[in-house]
């Protein structure tokens, strides 16, 4: 519904406005008043969205009433009615913000036009000022106005990337552009939630219609946004009537789809509701205090190839059982809190477990991939004899120090053997054990950090100049190694950067 107030001391004038309002528009609530002092008076209760106005009336003209009620009321659209065709008031109109003007006569299909414009505007910015209220509610800083939202709907969780430090931002923009492409007949807002790399969707329940909808509308966006995204994954709740309780909805919505996500796939989630599956869990739990005693023993006994065998087993169970990437994360990081125990290659890990588990996770699209990456430990097993204990990590941490001292450079892997006087194949062997990982992979790791980084400080420099001032001398293989790791390419990174708090 749209509150109009028309303020004309011409009778036909304003009998053809009024005409012409109701002819295009329906759901319009229209009051009328001769002079600006009548006028205020009925915008103290009404509350008008468009103010339609003569410039030229008894008691008050039309630049003064203007100007009071953009003072009570802001965001009201205000358009001149003017005979005057030199239009003498422009100065003073421009000053005041005003949104447009209609000449005497009025023409009908200009009008038309100015008040579909204007009730779009008016919309765009009651969906920004509902999702500015969600978003306080959702960080629970303001109590709920039920008059302005929705009293039955439902949430979708859209998120990108796996773990927060290697995902790239989602802006609103974007959410937004997709439901409109794919024509979201429901009433929808977006809103921010406290990371830069999910979307909360609110549909208006009332005007969705059957859920197969909303799951259709859901995987559509998904489709969509991995044409950008090599990760995306949505959660949809179930009906809901409490707009107060919007953060703690958020919360177990954002808890659910972290315990589902999977490895090699992207999906479209529906939450779950009543208790956890305890049996599941259990289950789960054994598996993971067997697996921890099995490879606990293997690392003891140093055999690569029962390391490999209990591995590519343990691999197979993992996808044989769909296990998400929540419960993989805690079998990489039990296996490699084992390997910091027995110090399985020489002296443990140059990472903590936890950040070398997410690492690992983020690269692999495959359990194929995640299988590879840690059958290639076993090559690391026995413990070099003419090092001495901690030597070997110390050296690959040196190692990452001199990759970041010389991030701008296109340092070779000779040159780093020739700077510590050791060979090329003992520094490979040192990343792989304790990085898992190649040292001009990981040296691009750096590099790509550092490309974040001026990606988001420094907008208008142009995405070859920052390839080349990282030693990248092809801009296409820099985006290609920018987006193995964050998910998107550098241009969309900034994009979304840039769009992801509007």
């Amino acid at each position: 519904m749209y509150n109009i107030l028309i303020v004309e001391d011409s009778k036909p004038i304003l009998r053809d406005i009024v005409r012409l309002i109701r002819e295009n528009q329906d759901a319009v609530m229209i009051k009328t008043a001769f002079d600006g002092e009548e006028a205020l008076e009925i915008a103290a209760d009404f509350e008008p969205d468009i103010l339609f106005t003569d410039i030229k009336m008894p008691l008050m003209d039309g630049l003064t009433l203007i100007e009071k009620i953009k003072q009570e009321y802001p965001s009201v659209k205000c358009v001149i009615i003017s005979g005057y065709t030199d239009f003498s008031f422009t100065h003073e109109a421009l000053r005041l913000q005003v949104d447009d003007y209609v000449m005497k006569p009025v023409d009908e299909v200009e009008f038309r036009c100015l008040l579909s414009r204007l009730m779009t505007e008016i919309d765009s910015l009651r969906i920004c000022r509902t999702e500015t209220v969600m978003h306080q509610i959702l960080q629970e800083e303001r109590p709920v106005p039920k008059s302005i939202l929705p009293d039955r709907y439902v949430l979708a969780l859209v998120r990108v990337g796996l773990f927060q430090q290697y995902a790239a931002p989602l802006s609103r923009e974007m959410v937004s552009e997709v439901a409109k492409d794919i024509r979201v007949s429901s009433r929808i807002w977006i809103v921010n939630t406290k990371l830069n790399s999910e979307k909360l969707i609110v549909y208006d329940r009332r005007s969705a219609g059957a859920e197969e909808r909303i799951y259709f509308w859901n995987k559509k966006i998904l489709e969509r946004l991995k044409k950008e995204y090599t990760r995306v994954n949505i959660i949809y709740s179930e009906d809901l009537d409490d707009i107060g309780r919007l953060g703690s909805q958020y919360t177990e919505l954002s808890n659910q789809l972290g315990r589902k996500i999977l490895l090699d796939e992207v999906n479209v989630f529906r939450e779950r509701s009543g208790a956890e599956n305890h049996r599941e869990y259990i289950h789960q739990r054994e598996e993971l205090d067997l697996f921890r005693r099995k490879i606990g023993k293997v690392l003891k006994n140093r055999s690569a190839e029962e390391y490999r065998r209990e591995i590519s087993r343990s691999v197979e169970e993992w996808k044989k059982m769909r296990y998400p990437v929540y419960t993989l994360r805690k079998f990489l990081t039990a296996l490699l809190d084992e390997m910091l125990l027995t110090e399985a290659g020489n002296a443990g890990l140059a990472e903590e477990p936890g950040t070398l588990a997410d690492r690992m996770l983020n690269d692999c699209t495959t359990y194929e991939e995640l299988g590879t990456q840690l059958s290639e430990y076993g090559d690391y097993m026995a413990e070099v004899k003419d090092e001495k204990p901690g030597a070997s990590v110390e050296m690959a941490r040196e190692l990452v120090r001199y990759m970041r001292v010389n991030v701008y450079k296109n340092l070779s892997l000779q040159e780093m053997a020739a700077h510590f006087d050791i060979s090329t194949s003992y520094i490979c062997r040192l990343f792989k054990m304790y990085y898992s990982d190649t040292p001009i992979s990981y040296y691009n790791r750096i590099k790509t950090e550092e490309a974040r980084t001026m990606l988001n400080d420094y907008p208008n420099m142009k995405i070859k100049d920052i390839a080349e001032m990282l030693g990248f001398s092809d801009q296409y293989y820099f985006s290609k190694v920018f987006k193995q790791q964050y998910g998107v390419s550098p241009q969309t990174y900034r994009s979304q950067a840039y769009g992801t708090n509007a």
